[in-house]
């Protein structure tokens, strides 16, 4: 499947879909559900995802990578089977965009989430404000 992000385009793997049963999924509401304690406090609100920035990576890193804690593929199915449950995930984290950009938001943690939630069919993602550390030091 090629999801297409503003400027971006991703490629979500069809036998991931698959396998996590998206199938015939339609979303229920405009967002997932967002684990509340994951916020650990911070407010949570729904954010449109057409106003968050597409994710700048460098060449060669794709939006779904492994880390040290889950393959990709492990990652992304376990959110999408989330989504298709009905559970808690944790909130993206998004940072205000301040760059002068048509965007209200960019991402500060969360693309798998961020982008599954794309593919799923959601128009916003619960999110929390983050802080953004690639800004000038004033």
């Amino acid at each position: 499947m090629i999801l297409t992000h503003h400027d971006l385009k991703i490629e979500l793997d069809d036998a991931w879909w698959a396998e996590a049963g998206m199938a015939n999924f339609v979303p229920t509401g405009r967002a997932f559900r967002p684990d509340l304690e994951a916020a650990k406090g911070e407010a949570v609100f729904e954010a449109r995802i057409d106003e968050v920035c597409s994710l700048k990576r460098n060449p060669g890193v794709g939006i779904f990578h492994d880390n040290e804690e889950a393959t990709a593929r492990q990652r992304v199915i376990r959110i999408l089977k989330g989504f298709r449950e009905g559970a808690a995930i944790p909130p993206v984290i998004l940072v205000k965009d301040t760059s002068g950009s048509v965007f209200r938001y960019k991402i500060g943690h969360g693309s798998h989430r961020f982008y599954c939630s794309l593919a799923a069919g959601f128009s916003h993602v619960p999110a929390i404000e983050g802080i953004d550390f690639t800004a000038p030091y004033i």
